[in-house]
């Protein structure tokens, strides 16, 4: 057994030989067959059923989600490293399906801890019901994102987007841009401006955001130069009202969503690493049989 082997726990090298079997047995043959396909214009017909049911029933699609309703629940001490592991291993299959994957786990944990239990039972029963339900987390605007996250307080850095109490929830009017699973996501957490007299950090919250919700519109699909299998896109909200216990968290939301974007450095190195291990493998086998 090497260093990294004696680094994993008995369930972590099962899951991730499960992996394996499903990139090599599924992933991989789909690439090989079918690589014009990533390049297809209506993004509904990019990325097969078979694909996420395939992934579905190893049970990488719903990591995270509590044992309770159904889901894969990870040991807490080592959740991070499992999803980096798995990460690891479906970007050696192809990076934009390990996008589209991420996002349910790291959404999944988000909402394990800040939403409320009646709508943690809702969504997450259907997250595990449907395999093809896709979550997204809506943080980015047209003019950036993190990179307008200041130490100080100005206007110019608050977020566009703005929810506005109203009797009964929210109605928040704004634009998000590239978002990870944005265009054929079922359920987003959104990101809004809530109090308009401190910073970023301190004025935004964070909602749970049904797709069918009214005056909520997925906008378009962003045509992106790689991982095109997972389908980014734009949404616009107008006048869309959200009732009060879709509040996840009040002014603290970026604070907060540490959860959300912590684990998400880890997984993205595990994910370069996943494409850089499959091009030492293509090239290991060009050079010593071609």
């Amino acid at each position: 057994m090497n260093m990294i082997e004696r680094g994993l726990s008995e369930e972590q090298r099962m899951m991730r030989d499960s992996c394996r079997a499903f990139v090599d047995d599924f992933v991989t043959p789909f690439i090989r067959k079918n690589w014009q396909r990533e390049w297809l214009m209506d993004p509904d017909q990019r990325l097969p059923r078979e694909i996420l049911e395939a992934a579905d029933r190893i049970g990488v699609r719903t990591l995270g989600v509590p044992e309770e309703f159904g889901g894969v629940q990870l040991d807490p001490a080592t959740e991070v490293q499992t999803f980096a592991i798995i990460s690891e291993e479906i970007a050696r299959g192809d990076s934009g399906l390990a996008d589209k994957l991420v996002q349910n786990w790291k959404v999944s944990v988000l909402l394990r801890q800040f939403a409320p239990k009646h709508l943690q039972e809702k969504w997450f029963k259907r997250l595990v019901a449907e395999p093809q339900f896709l979550m997204a987390h809506c943080l980015t605007e047209p003019r950036g994102a993190s990179d307008r996250w200041l130490p100080y307080n100005v206007p110019e850095a608050a977020m566009q987007t703005k929810a506005v109490k109203t009797n009964g929830g929210w109605v928040i009017n704004g634009r998000k841009q590239f978002i990870s699973n944005g265009y054929d996501a079922s359920l987003y957490v959104v990101y809004a401006n809530t109090n308009p007299k401190v910073g970023m950090l301190q004025g935004t919250s964070s909602f749970l955001v049904p797709r069918e919700t009214k005056g909520f519109t997925v906008a378009r699909c962003n045509e992106t130069l790689g991982c095109r299998f997972m389908n980014n896109g734009e949404m616009v909200f107008e006048d869309m009202f959200v009732p009060d216990d879709h509040l996840l968290v009040k002014d603290e939301a970026l604070g907060s969503a540490g959860v959300y974007f912590r684990p998400g450095k880890i997984i993205q190195a595990a994910k370069n690493l996943g494409v850089g291990v499959r091009a030492f493998e293509a090239t290991a086998d060009y050079v010593q049989n071609y």
